[in-house]
């Protein structure tokens, strides 16, 4: 019974030991430390080629003629030479 609980503590002890060789070793945290680096670099590669896609569709939609179109008309007011712009007042309060 008694080599039982020498045989766990010396096991713990062991382990012990172990934790603290590797944990005070500079080599062994600068590994875990770069490795944690890598992840999170990974990470941030996959989420910018995920946003580069996302921009490669968006250039593309903007490219299109009917999207030129329409953000000439709405946001600098064009119109084509043929065309005649209606504008109407928006209800006031009073109106209603």
């Amino acid at each position: 019974m008694q080599l039982k609980k020498h045989k766990a503590k010396l096991k713990y002890i062991l382990l012990l030991l172990t934790a603290i060789l590797f944990l005070s070793n500079r080599g062994f945290r600068a590994l875990i430390k770069n490795y944690l680096e890598y992840r999170r670099l990974n990470a941030q590669k996959t989420e910018l080629v995920h946003e580069k896609v996302r921009f490669k569709k968006e250039l593309q939609a903007i490219k299109e003629p009917a999207h030129i179109s329409r953000t000439a008309r709405k946001d600098l007011g064009m119109k084509r030479p043929d065309e005649i712009e209606y504008r109407f007042t928006p209800p006031s309060e009073k109106d209603n």
